[in-house]
């Protein structure tokens, strides 16, 4: 519909920044009524903070699968929805990974947005995940998804599973363009590392921001020793550790020496309820309870001890969850705030000195005896604070922050920004945990549709087997069941990753000569656009009612 004011058609996109599981949501509800979500991501993959999590409280389900055997044998969906993979994007959603909001301009209904890209040195549409990329460079980087714990080579991947399903060089150095190892070994020309960035411009009718949070650094509490005391970790380093695609393949093993640890603390509200962050950060009390759970399902004998001011149980079943924990699991709980860690350089042991006479459950008339203990392991229970990027997003969108860094909402209205038109969801507004943060993006999506009311519907999909389909969708299965079987095989060489190990060529040859093969062929990329449409004309050419592909996966060839 064209605005009156500048005959300009209005758009029927909406803008969704963040590519965390509340991002993911609203995107998928945007689409599925029928409207264009532009799903942008800063870093190269979707899954956000919660890509590094294994299980969740309070059910220890799965979150998004990193490809690893956590729950279960063929577990394979790196993130919230199969709408968001990389052979079975849904139509009406355009994912923008590596990219920044630099501008918006624009009113309510009609925003104009620009996006800048940072160079995309590997072509996820390219890339295979053969890893000889990763084989041959020299240079080594902390890694961040596993928050420092070990070393990644320049280019690599976070995860086995990622969305895009793709290698990427984060940032290149001058000695790239010298060496040069990662472009000679790539077979498919994937990596160009002349790539530069790209600027564009869209057009949307709503803003939905879903930037999430980062984790408090506790460097600023020097009286913990984190950075010094090696065997003093933060909670989301526990997560990588606990989990089967960390550094130890979900052992939980003392930095230190690797030992497995025997006796593990947790000091809670670690950069919240403090004179300089007064407010509770939601998700601390919860994840130390999980944490400490799978300590004792991991470690069997392990000691666990959670040090909290408060057990702040907010939400449906975490009350339960936490005597759980006690009773059954025999977590043990003090009603403390420790002062300080101090260590023994002999055994890297830490030293905690508490009052013993506040355990959780029991009367407590008084502080009781103070306590020295020591643990082979202290988990820092870190709060939550503003994403790193919140101060730019709010000059670049012209909304306003709270005290505290995170996005202003009103109580009665908690998804609106002071933007007309912006939307937030999840922890930017203020800490919570996943199923909230899932809630509140539906919710935002909603306000979105609310909004672009007269746009609904304006880009129509289907669900119909075996993937999402846009306004056109493919013609009907034909019924072969009565049919005479002609069958072809088709065997991918994935750039060696198969074909070097069998004999690919002599293997088609060899499957021509089955009964009731009537083609067969050896394909050296049978993922890539040249590949499928051999397939499809040789289901055309030779009248195939039955196909077998051989290769890294069926997913790519399903549709």
């Amino acid at each position: 519909m064209p605005d009156p004011s500048n005959g300009r058609t209005t758009p029927n996109a909406v803008l969704v920044i963040g590519g965390g599981v509340g991002g993911m949501r609203a995107a998928i509800d945007v689409a599925e009524a029928g409207l264009k979500a532009y799903l942008v991501e800063s870093t190269p993959a979707l899954g956000g903070r919660v890509a590094q999590l294994g299980f969740m409280f309070p059910t220890h389900d799965c979150v998004l699968c990193r490809g690893t055997s956590d729950h279960g044998y063929g577990c394979t969906r790196p993130s919230i929805t199969p709408a968001l993979l990389d052979h079975n994007l849904h139509p009406n959603i355009e994912v923008l990974t590596s990219t920044d909001v630099i501008a918006c301009e624009g009113q309510a209904g009609d925003f104009t947005v620009r996006l800048r890209r940072r160079p995309q040195y590997v072509d996820p549409a390219k890339c295979v995940n053969c890893g000889r990329c990763a084989t041959v460079c020299p240079v080594e980087r902390p890694s961040g998804f596993q928050m420092g714990l070990t070393m990644r080579k320049a280019i690599s991947k976070s995860a086995p599973r990622a969305v895009p399903d793709s290698y990427y060089l984060l940032e290149k150095t001058e000695g790239c363009n010298d060496c040069r190892k990662c472009v000679e070994a790539c077979p498919t020309d994937a990596i160009h590392l002349d790539a530069g960035f790209t600027e564009r411009e869209i057009h949307v009718g709503a803003v939905i921001l879903a930037v999430g949070y980062k984790p408090f650094n506790p460097r600023e509490m020097q009286e913990f020793g984190f950075g010094r005391y090696p065997n003093v970790i933060t909670s989301m380093q526990y997560e990588r550790l606990a989990s089967r695609s960390g550094p130890t393949e979900g052992v939980v093993a003392r930095p230190a020496d690797g030992r497995a640890p025997k006796k593990i603390a947790w000091l809670q509200c670690i950069g919240s309820r403090d004179q300089k962050y007064p407010y509770c950060s939601a998700i601390c009390c919860m994840y130390a309870t999980k944490e400490a759970m799978l300590a004792r399902q991991r470690l069997p004998g392990a000691e666990t001890h959670i040090f909290t001011m408060d057990e702040r149980a907010f939400n449906k079943e975490y009350n339960a969850y936490y005597v759980r924990a006690r009773d059954e699991h025999g977590v043990q709980y003090t009603r403390c705030r420790i002062s300080e860690i101090r260590e023994d350089p002999t055994t890297r042991d830490l030293i905690l000195r508490y009052p013993g006479g506040r355990k959780h459950g029991e009367a407590a008339p008084g502080q009781g005896p103070l306590v020295e203990d020591r643990f082979d392991m202290v988990v820092l229970a870190v709060g939550v604070r503003p994403p790193e990027n919140a101060e730019h997003m709010a000059r670049v969108l012209d909304i306003e922050l709270n005290e505290f860094g995170f996005c202003q909402t009103d109580k009665f209205t908690p998804l609106e920004t002071s933007r007309p038109g912006v939307f937030v969801c999840g922890a930017f507004a203020s800490p919570k945990e996943i199923g909230e943060t899932i809630m509140d993006a539906s919710g935002a999506a909603a306000e979105a549709m609310r909004l672009m009311r007269e746009k609904l519907g304006a880009l129509p999909s289907s669900r119909e087997y075996p993937f999402i389909t846009g306004a056109t969708p493919p013609a009907p299965e034909r019924d072969v069941s009565g049919e005479s079987p002609r069958l072809g095989v088709f065997i991918c060489g994935c750039g060696g990753s198969i074909s070097d190990v069998v004999h690919a060529p002599e293997a088609a040859a060899f499957a021509a000569r089955l009964p009731g093969v009537v083609h067969a062929g050896y394909l050296p990329f049978a993922c890539f656009p040249d590949g499928l449409n051999h397939i499809r004309r040789a289901i055309h050419e030779f009248g195939l009612n039955r196909v077998v592909v051989a290769a890294c996966s069926h997913r790519t060839h399903e549709s």
